[in-house]
């Protein structure tokens, strides 16, 4: 299949099979500048085209970079229409609150016309949303739920909500459907070893929005809450100036974890450094089976500091749902079922 065809049916995949747009239905494409580095240009030109040629009535706006009163300046815009696509940060800002929008609104993860041309925006939105939901019922039917990962975190607790999974869900479309629903973390405790970086969960702006850190730091989780950091001086000193000065900025509580869940889409494209933009690195390949990430400071989802870790082991019941970083499809029957029932899944997960 040549690259215009995989294009379009990647618009297709985002316009119909997610956004479910119809002909007569007014479409809003907000748009962040490609020079801030997180989207190219050519991917919201490329569907603006395809919506047109499709006859539906179709705007773009352009913006900048997020604030955290980006959304509420343009709240009227976006309720003059049926559907706001976001190519854009500001679209990620309110993911888990209900917000006054009438609307459907999309949060767009693929960034460049070559991501929505690949497998992670060419699988079939409804195939991941799928799979999706059959993680999900498999982990909020289960009774033990234990996390581990080659640095040492050892972590474990069970299913603590009485809520409807979808009302922990978010008030947004995804595409594409990249986790399952947030697990509140209010019954877990152990060890979680943070490496790497800190980062921002993408909910508000502030600077410095990520720390570096030489060597892991260990935390001592005890139902939800940070009771202890331990690691190099130095690099605990990072940790606790970073959670100090956040929960400060957004009078948020600096102990609180209050949920975690792991990425589902192999599809995933992210090839630049780390170092190059730590933000941007955990706000795309938190996508990826090979990262779990938990929602930290403050008592609600997704926090404002998110802690990414890196090939983990999931167990429900004592069964891996994840293992190294890996989704564990032959061991669960509903999952090979439902792979069994999509090419597209198929060949994302090369079975």
């Amino acid at each position: 299949m040549s690259n215009v065809s995989n294009l379009k049916k990647g618009t297709n995949n985002l316009l119909t099979n997610c956004a479910n747009l119809q002909v007569y239905e007014k479409l809003l494409i907000i748009s962040e500048d490609e020079k801030f580095g997180w989207y190219k240009n050519d991917i919201s030109e490329f569907v603006y085209n395809d919506a047109k040629n499709r006859g539906i009535n179709v705007d773009i706006l352009y913006v900048g970079e997020p604030t955290n009163d980006a959304k509420n300046e343009l709240k009227s815009k976006i309720n003059e229409y049926d559907c706001t696509i976001f190519f854009a940060r500001i679209g990620d800002q309110d993911r888990f609150e209900s917000v006054s929008f009438k609307n459907k609104r999309v949060m767009c993860y693929v960034k460049s016309n070559k991501s929505l041309a690949s497998s992670f925006g060419c699988t079939h939105h409804h195939a991941m949303l799928e799979i999706k939901n059959v993680i999900n019922k498999l982990i909020f039917k289960s009774n033990k739920i234990e996390i581990t990962c080659p640095l040492g975190t050892k972590v474990s607790g069970k299913i603590n909500t009485f809520k409807p999974i979808e009302e922990n869900e978010v008030s947004v479309l995804r595409f594409p459907a990249v986790v399952p629903a947030p697990v509140l973390a209010n019954s877990f405790s152990g060890e979680v070893f943070l490496n790497n970086y800190l980062t921002s969960t993408g909910s508000k702006v502030y600077k410095p929005n990520y720390v570096k850190l030489d060597k892991p730091v260990m935390v001592i989780l005890d139902k939800g809450k940070i009771i202890k950091l331990s690691g190099d001086p130095k690099d605990v000193y990072k940790v606790e100036n970073h959670y100090k000065y956040v929960s400060k900025l957004f009078n948020i509580n600096e102990k609180s974890v209050h949920s975690w869940h792991a990425g589902i889409h192999p599809g995933i494209i992210y090839d630049s450094p780390i170092s190059e933009n730590p933000d941007r690195w955990s706000n795309n390949v938190f996508a990826s089976p090979k990262y779990l990430h938990f929602h930290t400071c403050g008592d609600y989802a997704p926090g404002e500091i998110c802690w990414m870790i890196m090939n983990h082991t999931v167990k429900i019941d004592g069964k891996s749902l994840w293992e190294n970083g890996k989704l564990k499809i032959e061991s669960f029957k509903e999952i090979k079922d439902c792979i069994n029932k999509w090419d597209d899944l198929k060949m994302l997960y090369r079975v």
